[in-house]
């Protein structure tokens, strides 16, 4: 099957760190493996104001350090993925700038947890991926 008539071929995968997210990205892993597609995992950080710059520091260092973790561990992957490539960005809005790089990056499937670092117990489905489903103009997998 050529990349035209392929219904996915680029997987963007978000994760942060969650168990949710690390449902997502091996979900993202497997499909990218039997789709043969490329993969990226995507981790934005969420911008406080109240928060300094050594903090800010640290959060941005401890990103790239996971997201090394992550390409790492997808390139170990037995599956024949695509290219596989990991974005380190920062935002006010989480679901917003995802839905940002999906569109730049032409996605076709996004894989999100159905809860982040700051879910509650209380919902069944987080806010960030509450937001990309509904606004996502491709495909959207949650995870549980």
């Amino acid at each position: 099957m050529n990349e035209k008539n392929q219904i996915i071929s680029r997987i963007l995968v978000a994760v942060d760190g969650s168990r949710y997210s690390e449902k997502a990205f091996e979900y993202g892993l497997f499909l990218a493996g039997k789709c043969r597609c490329a993969l990226l995992i995507v981790h934005v950080i969420e911008e406080f104001v109240t928060v300094g710059y050594s903090i800010s520091k640290e959060l941005k260092h401890q990103s790239q350090i996971m997201l090394q973790q992550y390409e790492s561990r997808a390139k170990q992957s037995s599956g024949p993925i695509g290219s596989i490539n990991a974005i380190e960005t920062s935002a006010n809005d989480v679901a917003e700038e995802i839905l940002k790089i999906a569109d730049k990056e032409r996605i076709d499937t996004i894989v999100v947890g159905s809860r982040g670092t700051k879910a509650s117990r209380d919902f069944h489905i987080g806010s960030i991926s509450y937001k990309v489903s509904h606004y996502a103009k491709c495909t959207v997998i949650i995870t549980r």
